[in-house]
């Protein structure tokens, strides 16, 4: 059976009077990370700064410019963990790059528990928002990545044609049992002199399901042939 593992985060602020006490952060941040999980691990920064290089100009202190941080947000992008438990959001961070840690947990799928119940105020709308453009900006670029590397590789890509489907490793475009014959037979009937098909005719008389597919088709006429060859179909 695997054992689940939390870390508990732990941070103050330098002389900030709304912080809570290290030591009591330690004891509830404990206690509710031995609730979730079989094995904890302190993540103890002690009195630092919750600011990063995003909103402070001088950064040689802040929080993203520490390694001890930057592995340990590397950890919870590997999912090393299955929980990051903390007092509060403020005690992991007091700027923008929560929502660089966010990410990291949602990459490694890692749960995020609080002590402290924490408001919906407007900042957390605007990491919220700002979470969400991370993850888009980076689904973006591992589709663009992959398509490049289908490119180097001379795979097909995109939507498969009409009649065609991918392969089992989905790589090249193959002839659909079901419908590439259909393609063949409407390229021959567009090109009879005797008799002759109308568009119409074409489409009804095959599962082509409209005149701009078939147009599509016709207009690769040519590929649709070398493939047909290439499998076997003429």
């Amino acid at each position: 059976m695997t054992m689940s593992k939390a870390l508990a985060w732990i941070r103050k602020s330098r002389g900030s009077d709304d912080d809570i006490g290290l030591e009591e952060q330690r004891e509830v941040v404990t206690r509710l990370a031995h609730e979730l999980a079989d094995e904890v691990e302190m993540f103890d920064l002690g009195v630092h700064t919750g600011f990063s290089s995003l909103t402070r100009d001088d950064d040689s202190d802040v929080i993203d410019q520490n390694e001890d941080v930057l592995d340990v947000v590397e950890q919870l992008r590997s999912g090393e963990y299955d929980y990051l438990v903390a007092f509060d959001d403020r005690r992991i961070c007091r700027d923008g790059y929560l929502t660089i840690i966010t990410y990291a947990c949602k990459q490694g799928d890692v749960e995020i528990s609080y002590v402290a119940d924490v408001a919906e105020d407007e900042l957390t709308h605007d990491m919220h928002r700002l979470f969400e453009r991370v993850t888009k900006q980076e689904e973006i670029r591992k589709a663009k990545s992959a398509l490049q590397r289908r490119r180097e590789n001379g795979y097909d890509e995109g939507r498969p044609k009409w009649g065609t489907t991918y392969d089992a490793d989905g790589k090249y475009l193959v002839p659909d049992p079901e419908t590439f014959p259909d393609a063949l037979t409407a390229i021959e009937m567009a090109e009879s002199d005797e008799p002759e098909y109308s568009y119409r005719d074409i489409v009804e008389r095959t599962s082509i399901e409209s005149v701009g597919t078939l147009k599509n088709i016709l207009d690769r006429r040519d590929w649709y042939r070398e493939l047909a060859i290439e499998h076997g179909k003429l």
